[in-house]
């Protein structure tokens, strides 16, 4: 009987430890573990660890790990916290060593999907797409709850992006994040208030902040007409100087982030919300399961991702003729709501140094990337080989935060000697406060693919740098092609892979236009339609009013008003 109750008593001291982790209060978690290390002290360990881990405290939790390994150094667990350990401290390699031996290990469901979740995460970091497509994919399969399913499916759907796929099959794969909420019971919107007043617009994001998201969506947010559109911002994330800077320049203003998914909905249904945008898409993994339950009688994403949602709840994605062009919205669940000129309006957080390149006759040609290095398949890597082929002694600068982790580094640098870029003629650099300044190193960005540069591109060019970009088929491919074209730089797309290539080679020979480019790429990109804050407001609130109208319409005519 004593046995029994001692069993008893410790499963209740596991029951307190979880509620108070659950909970958020450390402390209390921190003395229940204490108690728990005089019963089972290698379980008590693992807690400990695991508790620094989640706090991103990297010396105590490796200090707590040491005494799971020496009372259970074999153990799974023991190994898998190692293995977290690694990752939080940027070891991606290392973690992800220690991960391979469990992937077919037996252990709790939990357990197993953050094995694949993180195993996926290192792989991504270290350029191997395909392999994190499918470490997320039995993370997906293993998760034991929605949430964790519905997270791991949108990294699936995100890093696919990464690979060459077809129309077809993207949409067919977020299809099937959408049968993820299949049973979801939406809100009914047949009382919503239509009377006359200014259409009300919601917009949901996990990047009010900081982020490189923030500098495409902040005109969206706050360029609308104040006496056609109330406008109200959800943010699902910690808030810093740049969410003080969108709060002040927006109607309403509310942080969800520590709200369930169907809290969330319920708070956006309660508002009386027309028209619902999503900005983030596949990319956090948190709005997509708020606009499952449909908060809103008109659903649109875009802007934060560039590839559908799969949900049957998402009625349009934002897109422009160039990215709309040719059969991209087969690959869409949704409709495409085509905005005249950019889908988009840039708006730099940060202020930046002038472009500042030396004449480019007489000297070596620099060609320049400084995108997430997953994005340079063995494909563009040895694209950018043929084009250093055939522009003698020509270099590439590769700036990304790969090269600042020096297993990864190693990594990656095989991978491009590989693809036969010779090492002699190869820079590498991490991340650093320099980032735009480094933009004046560099006189030809190369745009990679399928997957091409956001962020990146809109810097390259405002620093005068011209970018070769390669328009795919998909909507998502052509984001540099839209960028470039609007503009009026649309001789820098190319459409097959041997056009890229002679493209970016004919133009490494022509000093003029190079250095009419450096000089001159900023103040185009300034007066285009991408840096045109008041006709990008124009433009979105005509789709707004237009989707609002068709909306009523089709609502008068079902006879449910």
């Amino acid at each position: 009987m004593s046995g029994l109750n001692h069993e008893m008593r410790v499963e209740a001291l596991r029951d307190r430890i979880f509620a108070a982790l659950a909970r958020g209060d450390e402390n209390a978690a921190r003395k229940g573990i204490k108690q728990l290390h005089r019963a089972v002290p290698a379980e008590a360990a693992g807690l400990l660890t695991a508790l620094h881990i989640e706090a991103g405290r990297t010396r105590e939790a490796l200090a707590a790990w040491r005494e799971c390994a020496r009372l259970v150094p074999r153990d799974p667990y023991t190994i898998f916290l190692r293995a977290r350990i690694h990752f939080l401290a940027g070891e991606r390699t290392a973690a992800l060593n220690l991960l391979t031996p469990l992937l077919d290990a037996q252990l709790p469901p939990a357990i197993t999907e953050k094995v694949y979740n993180i195993a996926g995460q290192c792989a991504r970091f270290l350029g191997r797409a395909a392999e994190a497509v499918r470490f997320y994919e039995r993370a997906r399969d293993a998760a034991p709850d929605r949430v964790l399913r519905a997270l791991n499916a949108s990294n699936v759907l995100f890093n696919r992006h990464y690979l060459s796929t077809s129309l077809a099959e993207d949409k067919s794969a977020a299809e099937e994040y959408g049968a993820l909420f299949a049973d979801v019971h939406t809100f009914d919107h047949t009382a919503h208030e239509m009377g006359e007043r200014r259409l009300r617009i919601g917009y949901i994001s996990p990047d009010v902040r900081e982020h490189v998201v923030l500098s495409f969506s902040y005109a969206l947010m706050t360029v609308l007409d104040p006496a056609r559109f109330e406008v109200t911002v959800y943010a699902l994330n910690a808030e810093d100087a740049y969410t003080e800077r969108v709060k002040h320049a927006t109607e309403h203003f509310r942080n969800l982030m520590c709200c369930s998914a169907e809290e969330a909905a319920h708070a956006i249904f309660r508002d009386g919300i027309d028209i619902l945008v999503d900005l983030a898409g596949h990319t956090a993994g948190r709005t997509l399961p708020i606009l499952a339950y449909r908060p809103a009688p008109v659903q649109i994403s875009g802007i934060g991702y560039f590839a559908s949602t799969g949900l049957r709840t998402v009625d349009y994605f934002l897109a422009d003729p160039v990215l709309a062009a040719g059969t991209a919205e087969e690959g869409f669940t949704e409709e495409l709501l085509v905005l005249p000129h950019s889908h988009f309006c840039w708006q730099p957080l940060h202020a930046a140094p002038a472009p500042a390149h030396e004449p480019a006759e007489g000297r070596v040609v620099v060609f320049g990337s400084f995108n997430n290095f997953t994005k340079l398949s063995d494909t563009v890597l040895r694209t950018w080989a043929e084009i250093l082929r055939r522009v003698p002694e020509s270099r590439l600068l590769l700036k990304t935060d790969v090269f600042s982790c020096p297993d990864a580094r190693e990594e990656a640098l095989r991978r491009i000697m590989a693809a036969g870029i010779p090492s002699e003629r190869v820079e590498t650099e991490g991340t650093s406060q320099g980032y735009l300044a480094a933009y004046n190193r560099v006189d030809i960005a190369l745009d990679p693919f399928p997957y091409p540069g956001g962020g990146t591109t809109c810097d390259a060019l405002y620093m005068g740098v011209p970018v070769v970009t390669l328009a795919g088929e998909s909507l998502g491919s052509r984001f540099g092609a839209s960028l470039l074209e609007n503009i009026g730089a649309g001789a820098l797309i190319a459409h097959t892979e041997e056009e890229y290539t002679a493209l970016a080679a004919a133009l490494a020979g022509d000093p003029a236009t190079i250095d009419a480019l450096h000089a001159g790429l900023r103040g185009m990109m300034e007066n285009s339609p991408v840096m045109d804050a008041a006709g990008y407001g124009s433009d979105v609130g005509a789709a707004y009013e237009a989707v609002w109208t068709f909306y009523m319409t089709k609502e008068t005519a079902g006879g449910s008003r």
